[in-house]
């Protein structure tokens, strides 16, 4: 196992437990698929790299006749993911681990293929090709994630020394027109971009970086991450005059394919 996928594997074991209350959840995107889905009353679908299950609960709760395998390479976030969606009620589910490269679906299986914040783990060209041959004809993938740019804009890009430049996996959108030449059957249909208005305390700031709720915090060695944090404090006390009332605005991108 690389390095780096170690670490990830470790990071998001560590983190399993509290990750669903660490990470802000938008409903916005899962809005937008079910207009997307055109209210699709019967939908078999897989969330690939699905985490604690935060937006598996949320496809649930707005997608009627909702059928959907649960897929993430660590063992920890699934059964954070299974506790999860039973907690909530929900039945319809299966829990699959397995990475992309492990990733073995029935060909013409699925109406919807998903993914929330989770591309930037694992090769979007193998992704596509696999996803593509899961598909029914006319089915989509909708692929939710944060572009380079957009995460520069954060908070955290803006503020929190180093952050960009550690965060190495994020693409442009460039790239993702590139995306296309990975597989004929597919194309893409659409992008949406979606900016939110957050706020928050400093304190509560301080508790998401030290809990590592971006997975790019835990890219730093102890001793830079201790200095990172000083420095972000120092950051933001010089931009915001109220520490009670830390405003700014996440952006993200919803990218669309569709089969035939």
């Amino acid at each position: 196992m690389r390095d780096h996928v170690k670490r990830m594997y470790e990071h998001f074991s560590k983190v399993s437990t509290s990750y669903n209350i660490v990470r802000t959840t938008d409903v916005e995107p899962i809005l937008y698929i079910r207009e997307k889905l055109n209210h699709k009353n019967d939908v078999r679908a897989i969330d690939v790299g699905c985490g604690g299950g935060r937006y598996c609960l949320l496809l649930f709760q707005y997608i009627p006749g909702l059928h959907l395998t649960c897929a993430d390479v660590n063992d920890s976030m699934l059964a954070e993911t299974f506790r999860y969606l039973k907690r909530h009620g929900m039945e319809n589910f299966s829990t699959l681990q397995a990475d992309v490269s492990d990733l073995q679906l029935p060909e013409s299986s699925m109406d919807c293929i998903f993914t929330f914040n989770a591309i930037h783990h694992f090769d979007p060209m193998l992704f596509l090709h696999k996803a593509a041959k899961a598909l029914k004809d006319k089915g989509y993938i909708f692929i939710y994630t944060r572009l380079k740019s957009q995460n520069a804009r954060s908070i955290w890009g803006r503020f929190f020394p180093g952050f960009s430049e550690r965060e190495k996996r994020l693409y442009d959108f460039a790239q993702v027109e590139q995306w296309m030449d990975s597989t004929s059957s597919i194309q893409l249909v659409s992008t949406e971009f979606f900016k939110f208005k957050r706020s928050a305390t400093l304190k509560q700031l301080i508790a998401q970086a030290e809990n590592k709720h971006y997975s790019t915090l835990s890219l730093y060695p102890a001793d830079v991450f201790d200095q990172a944090v000083k420095g972000f404090k120092k950051e933001i006390r010089r931009h915001f005059t109220d520490l009670n009332t830390i405003e700014w605005c996440d952006e993200n991108v919803m990218i669309v394919f569709r089969k035939g």
